[in-house]
């Protein structure tokens, strides 16, 4: 029989607390983090207004000069994988199984993932509270300067005792301590993804024939120039949106992020992501994409290319090309995020699973046991099947 554990006792230390609403904005008035106006947009605008499947309530953590954003989940349908592990571990795989080309193996696949997702929703596993949870498709981890776990794991406990605490896109690829200390703190570690690394701090990859190949055509490109963050202009916004859907949603899936007009038009004003893009010789934007940085480390939640333009180019190759060559030129670590990972694998880029954490000790046993079906299936037969079809 399964054993239900208790809540730690420990007391948060320190001034760290929680704020909801105007109050958060008011926290976050007390900080110099750089990341502080991104965070302050989704407190402004509510999230679904900067992507309608952000189905969420936002928040902060804040001892008055650091901060970890904050989203509350209460079970909320078809909600965006960022903001829900039903739809990351059984909508996005039951979307994606057409992919597969064996019928049985498709069948057995979707009865599989549909007796999962129901059990996760008897175990209401998308009522949650995420700490460190930029609403980006990577969540990137800070260094050991900014909130500590322990007091925001007994924090978000107090406050809300009927959640799961989750926390996303952990990774051991430099150190596994952090993953460690997340297990010391009694969190489950759940296979998310296998990512992607290129280390601009040491940027070999720039070696690589692929990469040499892509920039030469970068180069050559004609009828196109590079355009910086600054060389955007408002008129951009909608143009920058349409690239995205095309590749993201229309491409790809709409369980990503449908991120608006407004979500691009602040972060182009107010620089809260850094767009680069080409633009065509008749004033168009027709590839982008866009860095999250945290200290040393960047990321790419942002990228679209016009689908509908003949391939010729290679859109795709391109904007990579651009994005290596300015991590090398910052000397910044980029978590490439997951997908294309023979794509990646080829231009030098290093693997790591990725996992979530979970907290669920504090919940009823009908809660705990379906999230640790949820790990059992995703560590055993989820990492291997990564690891073995390196996705």
């Amino acid at each position: 029989m399964v054993k239900v554990s208790p809540a730690p006792e420990n007391e948060p230390t320190g001034d760290l607390r929680f704020y909801a609403a105007l109050d958060a904005l008011r926290a976050l008035d007390k900080t110099a983090e750089p990341n502080a106006d991104y965070w302050r947009l989704f407190l402004t605008h509510e999230a679904h207004t900067l992507a309608p499947n952000f189905k969420t309530q936002t928040g902060v953590i804040s001892d008055g000069e650091r901060f970890s954003p904050v989203t509350v989940h209460n079970n909320e349908p078809d909600n965006s994988y960022p903001c829900s592990l039903q739809t990351q571990y059984v909508q996005y795989p039951l979307s994606e199984l057409g992919l597969v080309p064996s019928k049985g193996m498709r069948l057995a696949g979707a009865l599989g993932l549909r007796a999962l997702g129901s059990v996760l929703k008897y175990g209401l596993v998308d009522r949650t509270v995420q700490w460190n949870s930029w609403l980006l498709s990577t969540n990137l981890q800070a260094s050991d300067n900014h909130i500590d776990p322990q007091d925001a794991t007994h924090l978000l406990l107090q406050k809300f005792p009927n959640h799961a605490v989750l926390v996303k896109n952990l990774h051991g690829f430099e150190t596994t301590a952090e993953l460690e200390n997340f297990t010391r703190l009694g969190y489950q570690l759940v296979t998310s993804r296998q990512i992607y690394f290129f280390n601009g701090r040491n940027p070999t990859y720039l070696a690589r024939s692929d990469v040499k190949r892509d920039l030469k055509s970068l180069r050559a490109l004609k009828d196109y120039r590079q355009v910086e963050h600054h060389e955007f202009v408002a008129d951009d916004a909608p143009r920058i949106a349409d690239l995205y859907r095309m590749l993201y949603l229309e491409k790809h899936s709409e369980l990503n992020p449908r991120y608006t007009t407004l979500f691009v038009q602040k972060a182009l004003e107010q620089k809260l992501l850094e767009f680069r893009g080409l633009r065509h010789t008749s004033g168009r934007i027709d590839a982008v994409f866009a860095c999250f940085r945290r200290d040393e480390v960047t990321s790419t939640p942002f990228i679209g290319y016009d689908t509908a333009i003949p391939n010729q180019h290679g859109f795709y190759r391109l904007l990579v090309a651009m994005l290596l060559e300015r991590v090398a030129e910052q000397k910044l670590l980029l978590n490439y995020s997951s997908g294309a990972g023979e794509f990646k694998r080829r231009r030098g880029a290093e693997s790591a699973i990725e996992y979530n954490a979970i907290y669920t000790r504090h919940l009823p046993l009908r809660r705990q046991l379906p999230h640790l079906l949820l790990e059992q299936a995703a560590n055993r037969l989820g990492k291997r099947v990564l690891v073995e079809n390196q996705i």
